[in-house]
């Protein structure tokens, strides 16, 4: 797993918080593209996504959102403006900052509404307390250039077009059902606290997203109670949008116009 990471530049610092089962790595080539851009960049790792599944299973959504507010507090204290950006879970830890820190411009990015699926999701409170593990790949496309990029970007020698290999991360990639469930209450927090958002948002989506449902952005700029906030989907561009697609560069760019305003 990628370890945490500072690039100090400007006096414009930037907080990035990954996603559910992510690390900061996933949003490092936006770190060193705003870092080239004089900015100041903190990368932080949400607790339990050390790589062992293991670690996820006794944390909260308030453990996350607490690491959050350490990281940004210990900027604001050593940097002028403090601006956040966050990328799917990350997005909504985010918006939670935001509603109640000085954050000068939120970004989020892929961040998902409410957490999708059939009607297992309703039951998530009770299944963490029965079934402990869910295998994130069992019924995985590996055709997916998402799913593509986010594997090599962790093992980048992996024949994902070799049929035994398929079968093993298949049986070996799993959550803990207890972890989800705190995603699920994560993102319900976030539509609570969306009107109480007052700083400039800027909410970027892919049109071919089918882990965060692209109608998410339009439903939490609906929510959002501050007096800018920007949608911009992307086409051709799926959940991963930080690591793969076409629109890469110019995702990176628009972030980069949106902090310097």
């Amino acid at each position: 797993m990628t370890e945490p990471y500072l690039l100090p530049r400007g006096n414009h610092a930037c907080l990035l918080i990954h996603g559910f089962v992510g690390d900061p790595g996933e949003m490092r080539s936006l770190a060193d593209y705003l870092a080239e851009a004089g900015l100041t960049v903190l990368g932080v790792r949400l607790p339990g996504h050390t790589g062992h599944p293991e670690d996820l299973m006794a944390v909260s959504w308030r453990d996350w959102l607490a690491a959050v507010r350490q990281a940004f507090d210990w900027l604001t204290d050593c940097y002028a403006t403090v601006s956040v950006i966050g990328f799917s879970l990350g997005g909504a830890l985010a918006a939670l900052l935001a509603a109640e820190r000085p954050v000068h411009r939120l970004v989020m990015l892929a961040t998902p509404y409410r957490l999708g699926g059939d009607w297992r999701i309703d039951v998530l409170g009770v299944a963490r307390y029965v079934v402990p593990w869910f295998y994130l790949l069992a019924q995985a496309d590996f055709s997916s250039p998402d799913l593509r990029a986010s594997i090599w970007r962790r093992q980048p020698d992996l024949d994902l077009d070799d049929p035994a290999i398929q079968q093993m991360l298949r049986r070996s990639i799993k959550v803990s059902v207890a972890a989800i469930d705190e995603l699920r209450l994560a993102l319900a927090a976030t539509r609570r606290v969306l009107p109480e958002v007052r700083t400039p948002v800027l909410i970027v989506h892919g049109r071919d997203d089918n882990t965060a449902d692209p109608a998410s952005a339009s439903a939490i700029a609906a929510r959002i109670g501050g007096v800018r906030c920007e949608i911009v989907y992307y086409p051709a561009t799926g959940h991963q949008l930080l690591l793969t697609g076409p629109h890469r560069q110019m995702i990176f760019h628009r972030i980069g116009r949106f902090l310097s305003r």
